[in-house]
């Protein structure tokens, strides 16, 4: 009796942590696409990849430090396998995001991102030992489709469209899919703070190296060192805001469950475009509500 109680007792517990996982992913979802605003606006300034990711990472790295000395936490990791994978795959993405930023709008760069989700659900029942819920496979299928009345060819897609940019977007999408993957099995063992400081030095480190090899962060584009610094320390809230809170949401949920989350930076990303003139249209609300529903069944699949 005592163990049946204990059992009882313990699911709404468990559902409580879900819901509390769906809430910050989908917060971090709201500030992933802030940040790709503002990256869009200083590749746009003249700033490269390399500067951009430096410049998204670093700042973070004190904010990382003094938090894990509040919480008492070294910074050796406790399992330094699925840490150093999650790293490089995230270097990886991020250099491949930011790279397609220059050249595509928000909504056609996120378009090939949420490739990502599709490549968590596929990826994640054998490198996980996952189970993958049939409600959250009908709420990847239902998201997909929503993208897809959102992004009509005839109006998202122009016809010079260059291709290089959208490899580099689709290649992203997988290193994004494994990284998201090893955050589930890091946090396993480590701290939320101590995965996103090592990846943040990581890529830090990296596109420093990368840049000055190359000869960058010689200078600021001339457009106003308050303008730049304003639009580089926005960048770098928001997305380690959104990094803190995606680890966590990564942390309490099953990858794939809380992947199909990021569906919702579709309509949070046509509201930003319209800085770009794009303006949503009567398929753009389709698809955003179609997401809704993706976002409902995947829920009501959790209480099955």
């Amino acid at each position: 009796m005592a163990t049946e109680r204990t059992a009882r007792g313990s699911e709404p517990g468990a559902e409580r942590s879900s819901r509390l996982g769906l809430l910050w992913m989908l917060l971090g979802t709201g500030c992933f696409v802030g940040m790709a605003a503002f990256v869009k606006v200083l590749r746009e300034d003249g700033l490269t990849t390399s500067e951009v990711m430096f410049w998204r990472t670093a700042p973070g790295l004190v904010w990382i430090l003094v938090e894990l000395r509040i919480r008492g936490q070294t910074l050796r990791p406790n399992a330094p396998g699925p840490v150093v994978l999650r790293s490089l795959a995230g270097l990886g993405a991020m250099a491949g995001y930011f790279y397609a930023l220059r050249a595509l709008t928000l909504i056609e760069n996120t378009v090939l991102s949420l490739l990502q989700p599709v490549l968590v659900a596929v990826l994640s029942p054998t490198l996980l030992g996952e189970r993958l819920h049939p409600r959250a496979v009908v709420a990847l299928m239902v998201a997909v489709v929503g993208a897809l009345v959102v992004l009509r060819p005839d109006q998202a897609w122009r016809a010079n469209l260059p291709l290089l940019p959208i490899a580099a977007g689709a290649i992203s999408a997988l290193f994004s899919a494994l990284a998201h993957i090893m955050v589930r099995k890091a946090t396993a063992k480590d701290s939320p703070e101590r995965v996103v400081f090592w990846f943040t030095l990581t890529v830090s480190a990296g596109a420093l190296a990368i840049g000055l090899a190359r000869g960058e962060f010689l200078q600021l584009p001339d457009v106003g060192w308050l303008n730049v610094t304003g639009k580089i320390a926005g960048m770098a809230g928001f997305g380690l805001a959104g990094q803190l809170l995606m680890t966590r949401a990564y942390g309490r949920m099953a990858a794939p469950m809380v992947a199909v989350v990021a569906y919702a930076a579709i309509p949070i990303s046509m509201m930003l475009d319209l800085v770009w003139g794009v303006r949503p249209g009567l398929d753009d609300a389709v698809g955003s509500l179609l997401m809704v529903f993706a976002g409902v069944v995947l829920v009501r699949g959790r209480r099955v």
